[in-house]
């Protein structure tokens, strides 16, 4: 199993993932002095990575919507099967619904009939209530608020302890910054921040 990223994230992957046997880290951007974390061999090539790795699974260990996406199509794209962690003590409901590729951090609610899209990241003390509809490689940030009947687009960004109130629309390339309380619907590609929360400045679209 690799787990993607050898930095911050990575490291409470790690911990949550620590049952799981032949673990090893995948990281080709920073230059490690000793390529090794907790034990574990960091793997810095996709050269190397297809010599080594034998057990072809892997689970997004890094923040950033752009880079879980890159990355997770990086992987699936070399034959790479995506995993989705989910810490023992999160609590999801038996009726989520939940992709591949997910990152179910400490202390997550996830409500009844909510949708959680492929490779996102649901961080420490968030919360997803019931109904919620998240899109994919959507990261919400530890201790923010998803309420009710919300959904959230594709390649949003929900910051720490911000809060979505019921019936909300966010769009696809969202950013909603820390502490802010989204009120009203927020269009595609722009950046919205305060209580309530207002457009504070438009996003490029995303081209792939």
């Amino acid at each position: 199993m690799v787990i993607i990223g050898a930095s911050g994230h990575a490291k409470e992957v790690f911990d949550i993932c620590l049952n799981i046997d032949n673990l090893c880290f995948f990281d080709n951007v920073t230059d490690f002095k000793k390529p090794i974390l907790f034990n574990k061999t960091i793997i810095q090539s996709f050269e190397e990575l297809q010599k080594v790795v034998i057990q072809k699974d892997f689970i997004l260990g890094l923040g950033g919507v752009l880079n879980r996406y890159n990355l997770f199509k990086k992987f699936t794209d070399l034959e790479f099967n995506p995993n989705s962690i989910i810490a023992k003590n999160a609590q999801v409901s038996s009726s989520a619904l939940l992709s591949e590729g997910l990152n179910i951090m400490s202390f997550v609610f996830i409500g009844p009939n909510s949708k959680i899209g492929k490779g996102s990241l649901i961080n420490v003390h968030a919360t997803v209530h019931h109904d919620v509809q998240i899109g994919d490689f959507v990261e919400i940030s530890p201790g923010a608020k998803i309420l009710g009947n919300s959904t959230i687009g594709a390649f949003s960004t929900i910051g720490t302890n911000a809060s979505i109130l019921p019936k909300i629309i966010i769009g696809e390339n969202v950013i909603v910054a820390a502490g802010s309380v989204v009120t009203k619907n927020v269009p595609d590609n722009c950046m919205v921040a305060g209580i309530p929360a207002v457009i504070k400045k438009q996003l490029p679209k995303l081209e792939f």
